[in-house]
């Protein structure tokens, strides 16, 4: 006589789903991802504690885990242009998704610091009225008034390599956005690469903006190649927007008296939290490159100081013969910050913890 199985162990035999192999690039960019896995897995993070996120390439055990991903969440070529040949060369398997070449990202131009929407989208002044109203943050006017007044050297950037990425949207479509109704060959001629704006700073996830809108996108690509889960990673975007709409309103609280204070920078890499949260250096001495500084830079901060501005945000890894050399002789004071937040815990919970970290120290530098 044959014995039918019970539902109960059909069940029990059958495996369980596994949770999406996923690889992010940065700690920003990781803890976004983890904030929506929540519950069903956790990301891989590619860099490491004391790497940077310019130089960041692919080690050979990294190499064999991006070939067997699902998913692949990185900033993109404009900032770690060491990933794109090796993802363009994953394996059919393999998603890549470049956040900051996504419909609806804010992006600011290193020539002229104005942000505007990634693709052209309905234009920068619609996306305030729909995302900042309830923030009043005109950043048009935070532009002009603010922003351009840096002497940057904008060639030097382009020529150090922030132009020169060939992208192959059409490609990037056939490996996964098509199914997303996004037109990236209209892209390609009217988007990223050929509208008349500079180069633009790949710093983006700085803007909580970008990162909420991010988190949609992160559930929906999550989504589509976990539909069992889907109302969780959905979920968890929303729970995450959400409390990032609190934090934000508690950061401008915090750095609100200090709007229009003049300060100092060694390197231009905070622009989106500047321009979010209305404040703008009166000098850096790199762009978002972070190249070496010329003479004309270094003499122009260091007559800033010399005028009496106290306050130099600058980053860890900025010499200290280059820290000295501005502030000796002067009221100025180094603050730290690290734009990666590598000095923190990469979770869910890094994202937010970079952005009270940065509001605190500009806070404590300009008062």
């Amino acid at each position: 006589m044959r014995i039918i199985p019970s539902l109960a162990a059909l069940i029990a035999a059958t495996p369980a789903l596994a949770e999406p192999k996923v690889i992010t690039d940065l700690p920003p960019v990781h803890s976004l991802v983890a904030k929506v896995m929540e519950g069903v897995g956790t990301p891989t993070l590619l860099l490491d504690q004391g790497g940077s996120g310019h130089s960041l390439s692919l080690r050979p055990s990294q190499a064999g885990a991006a070939q067997d991903a699902d998913l692949i969440f990185w900033i993109g070529p404009a900032m770690s242009p060491g990933l794109e040949k090796p993802f363009e060369t994953l394996g059919e398997n393999a998603h890549v998704i470049a956040l900051m070449e996504q419909p609806g990202t804010l992006l600011i131009d290193t020539a002229d610091a104005e942000p505007h929407m990634h693709d052209g989208e309905e234009g920068h002044e619609e996306h305030t009225e729909a995302g900042h109203d309830d923030h009043d943050h005109d950043h048009e006017e935070h532009a002009e008034a603010g922003h351009d007044d840096h002497d940057h050297d904008h060639e030097e950037h382009a020529e150090a390599g922030h132009d020169d990425h060939d992208h192959d949207h059409e490609e990037h479509a056939e490996t996964g956005h098509d199914n997303h109704d996004h037109d990236h060959e209209e892209h390609a001629e009217g988007g990223h690469n050929h509208h008349d704006h500079g180069p633009e700073d790949p710093h983006v996830w700085l803007s909580p903006d970008n990162a909420k809108t991010w988190l949609a996108l992160i559930a929906e690509e999550l989504s589509e190649h976990d539909p069992d889960n889907a109302a969780t990673y959905a979920a968890n975007a929303e729970a995450a927007r959400t409390e990032l709409d609190t934090l934000i309103g508690e950061i401008e609280a915090t750095l609100a008296p200090f709007e229009g204070r003049q300060y100092l920078a060694t390197h231009r890499a905070f622009a989106y939290f500047e321009a979010h949260f209305h404040l703008a250096p009166a000098h850096a001495l790199s762009g978002v490159d972070g190249n070496t500084p010329g003479p004309r830079a270094m003499e122009e901060v260091r007559h800033a100081a010399e005028e009496g501005v106290t306050c130099l945000i600058t980053e860890p890894d900025t010499s200290e013969a280059s820290i000295a050399t501005l502030t000796e002789g002067t009221a100025l004071k180094a603050h730290f910050l690290d734009p990666l937040g590598r000095d923190l815990t990469p979770g869910p919970d890094q994202y937010s913890e970079l952005l009270q970290n940065i509001a605190t120290v500009y806070a404590d530098c300009l008062k």
